[in-house]
C-alpha cells in the first residue's frame, strides 16, 4: 500500500472526510457547516487537520468561491466512495436490526407535507424505538438529495426515467383553480379564457407544482397575469385567504380551508387536471423493515387520501 494512503488510513478520521466531502460538494465551507450542524470555525479545523495529514492543499479559494485542488478531486472521489459505501453498511446492519432500533429517512415534496405528518406519528406510535427523520423541500432541492442517495425513500411528483429509480404512485394529487370564498368568480362555469386578467398567485421557481402548472397552461394556451410569486404552499394558503388572487395548487394541500368553505375550487372548464404523487427510491436501495412498514402505512393513507380529494368534485 502506497505511503500517503496508509498515513491517511492511519490519521484521518471519517468525520473529516465527511466535512471535506461537504465543502467539495457545495462548493462553500458555511454550506457544509449548516448542512453538519456544525460551527463554521470546527469545519475549517477539520480541514486543516486533514490537510495536514496529507501536507498538501485540497481547496482554493479565490474571492468567495471555493475550488478544490487537483489533490482535492483526487481525495473527493475517495471520500464520496467511501460514505456512499458506509451509508449502505447502515442501512443493511438497519434491516437485519428490524424495530430494534435504527431510523428511517424520507424526504418529500413540500406539496406531501400536509398528509406525511399524520402517518409518522401513526408509526412512530406503534414503532418507538424506531428514529424518523423528516425532510421537506421543493423538486429541486429533492432531486439533488436523490442524485446523493441521502434518504431511504422520496415523494415528489412524476419521477423522470433519468433520475434510475424504483417508483409507485401514492396518491392522486388534482390540480384546481382555487379563490378566496368571497371571490366574484366563486359558483359560476367558467372557460380558462376568463380568467385571463385576474390576479393570479404562482409558486416560486424550482417548485414542482409550478412546473406543472407552467406545462399545464402551455397546454391551454393560456398565460395568467401573475400578481405575486410566492415560496411555499403556507404563503400560497394565507395569499388565498386574504384574496389577493386566484390560484392552480394541489386540492390536498388545502383540504382543511376548503373543507371549512374559507377556500372554494373554481368551476374551469378542463379542471382539475390530475397528476400524482410518487413514492420512489434509488435502484439497488437496501430498505429496512422499518422503511418497509412505513411505506405500507403512506401507501394505506394514500389510497384514503385519493377518495377524499375525488369527493370534492
Amino acid at each position: 500500500m502506497p505511503e500517503k494512503i496508509s498515513l491517511l488510513a492511519r490519521s484521518a478520521t471519517l468525520r473529516q472526510l465527511q466535512v471535506f466531502e461537504s465543502i467539495a460538494r457545495h462548493s462553500s465551507f458555511s454550506r457544509a457547516a449548516e448542512e453538519l450542524h456544525l460551527t463554521q470555525p470546527t469545519v475549517s479545523m477539520q480541514v486543516k487537520k486533514l490537510v495536514e495529514v496529507l501536507d498538501t492543499p485540497l481547496f482554493e479559494q479565490i474571492g468567495r468561491k471555493v475550488y478544490l485542488t487537483e489533490a482535492g478531486k483526487v481525495l473527493y472521489e475517495s471520500a464520496d466512495m467511501i460514505l456512499k459505501q458506509l451509508s449502505m453498511t447502515e442501512q443493511k446492519i438497519n434491516h437485519l436490526k428490524g424495530f430494534s432500533g435504527g431510523s428511517v429517512k424520507l424526504a418529500v415534496i413540500s406539496t406531501a407535507q400536509y398528509f406525511v405528518p399524520k402517518v409518522i406519528q401513526e408509526f412512530t406510535q406503534a414503532y418507538p424505538d424506531v428514529t424518523v427523520l423528516l425532510r421537506v423541500g421543493n423538486k429541486e432541492a429533492l432531486l439533488e438529495r436523490i442524485a446523493k442517495n441521502r434518504d431511504d425513500f422520496y415523494l415528489l411528483g412524476q419521477p423522470t426515467e433519468e433520475l434510475n429509480v424504483e417508483s409507485s404512485q401514492l396518491a392522486v394529487n388534482p390540480l384546481a383553480f382555487l379563490a378566496n370564498a368571497d371571490h366574484p368568480l366563486v359558483g359560476k362555469k367558467l372557460d380558462i379564457t376568463d380568467l385571463s386578467d385576474e390576479p393570479f398567485l404562482m409558486r416560486e421557481t424550482g417548485s414542482g407544482i409550478r412546473a406543472q402548472v407552467e406545462k399545464v397552461f402551455e397546454g391551454f394556451g393560456f398565460k395568467p397575469h401573475v400578481k405575486m410569486v410566492l415560496g411555499g404552499n403556507e404563503a400560497l394558503r394565507l395569499g388565498l385567504l386574504q384574496n389577493l388572487g386566484i390560484t392552480v395548487a394541489s386540492v390536498p394541500t388545502l383540504m382543511e380551508e376548503i373543507g371549512q368553505g374559507r377556500i372554494k375550487i373554481l368551476d374551469v372548464k378542463g379542471f382539475p387536471i390530475n397528476r400524482h404523487w410518487y413514492l420512489a427510491y434509488p435502484k439497488g436501495k437496501v430498505l429496512s423493515i422499518a422503511a418497509e412498514k412505513l411505506i405500507e402505512l403512506l401507501k394505506v393513507e394514500g389510497k384514503m387520501l385519493s377518495q377524499k380529494a375525488f369527493n370534492e368534485f
